[in-house]
């Protein structure tokens, strides 16, 4: 690579909808400098067919995008076809995300002679034994890759369990588009009305059962409930509403503009069983929106309970309630928590942060760089090279 000549990157992914780890590669996208490094996505599919979200919004905002049509579930002839494009396109560094990405990116990759990171956004932990596997077989590709990020601290300390050497891990904390969440304009709604809001997936782990039981537990009038998002769970839900009978309970399924919605929730509620760092608590933040969330690992990274948030136990609707209730009657502690989330974003998890980190990651794979005492490469800030 010559020095006009900008690194190339992709970033592997197989996407079904437009999720936390979509988000946070178009977030990566905007605000690496293209000077320096030039990225792409390629989105893999099982079947070919329309675009892909993900693919359809990259386009839309200016970047490269392309869904690769695998020829099914890890085919090897598929593999071989991802290689041979990637040494066409001149790709320097594969970045994967998620299990599926890290096989087949670190096989392809290897093929091609191209550098191999991966980011893992977390594991899911359900029963399901065929996930189960797939996932416990993208585990063990992370021993194989060049580079491994975790976003979170717990993510991180998971991985050195699982035998992951942190010479070859760099924590790079998730990261939000503040700039874009500014520019948004807050979706009208009802001055006479609090609005409790949750936007995400409707899947199991995320519990909305909980949250629909607290709301009918605060047995306010003032109030209404708004869960944006879809999923399997979705329907299960919806009959649950309309089961209880009551009204104030919104579904209304995906919206293309979840940010505005979100600037107009009085509070944030995500009462998930399981995160690996909830990008919607950091969107809740950057927004300015006070956080009511579960007490578990990932969530901990962001909520500092009655400082940057309120932290509830898992599996309790009373408490979920309870803490609701607290934020929607002292204005003040509505607007200390949402002051205090707002600042940490900016410190710590803003994407161009995020991006910059990256940026350094890459060129220190792709070129001899002088290192420190430590084997660091100097031009990568010590403190986002190792643990926090």
């Amino acid at each position: 690579m010559s020095d006009q000549e900008p690194l190339r990157v992709a970033h592997l992914i197989g996407s079904t909808g437009m999720y936390g780890a979509e988000r946070w590669i178009l977030a990566q996208l905007r605000y690496l400098d293209r000077r320096r490094c030039r990225a792409s996505i390629i989105n893999l599919v099982d079947a070919p067919g329309e675009t892909s979200a993900l693919v359809a919004e990259a386009l839309k905002l200016g970047y490269e995008a392309q869904d690769f049509y695998t020829g099914g579930r890890f085919n090897p002839l598929g593999v071989l076809r991802l290689a041979k494009m990637l040494r066409h396109s001149g790709v320097a560094v594969l970045h994967a995300h998620g299990f599926k990405s890290d096989v087949m990116g670190l096989l392809a990759g290897r093929l091609a002679g191209v550098n191999v990171v991966s980011t893992p956004h977390g594991w899911s932990k359900e029963k399901d034994k065929k996930l189960a596997l797939y996932e416990g077989l993208g585990k063990l590709s992370l021993r194989f890759v060049d580079h491994v990020c975790p976003l979170s601290q717990s993510l991180y300390d998971g991985l050195v369990a699982d035998k992951i050497q942190p010479s070859k891990m760099t924590l790079i904390l998730n990261g939000v588009d503040i700039r874009e969440i500014d520019e948004t304009p807050v979706k009208a709604k009802s001055k006479d009305k609090k609005r409790i809001g949750y936007i995400g997936q409707f899947i199991e782990r995320k519990n909305l059962d909980d949250l629909v039981e607290a709301f009918f537990l605060l047995k306010r009038n003032d109030c209404e409930l708004y869960l944006i998002g879809d999923g399997p769970c979705r329907e299960s839900i919806v009959c649950l509403v309309a089961a209880r009978g009551q009204g104030g309970i919104f579904c209304p399924g995906y919206v293309a503009d979840r940010l505005a919605h979100l600037k107009g929730f009085d509070v944030f509620v995500l009462p998930s069983l399981l995160e690996g760092i909830p990008r919607c608590i950091m969107e809740a933040q950057a927004a300015g929106v006070p956080v009511v969330a579960t007490d578990i690992e990932g969530v901990r990274d962001l909520v500092q309970n009655d400082k940057t948030g309120l932290l509830v136990p898992p599996r309790n609707p009373a408490a979920l309630a309870q803490a609701i209730e607290r934020i929607l009657e002292s204005p003040e502690l509505a607007a200390q928590l949402a002051k205090a989330g707002r600042a940490q974003i900016e410190e710590h998890f803003s994407a161009a942060k995020m991006a910059a980190e990256y940026e350094h990651l890459y060129l220190s794979l792709t070129t001899k760089v002088t290192k420190d005492a430590d084997g660091l490469p100097t031009d990568i800030p010590p403190a986002k090279a190792q643990r926090r």
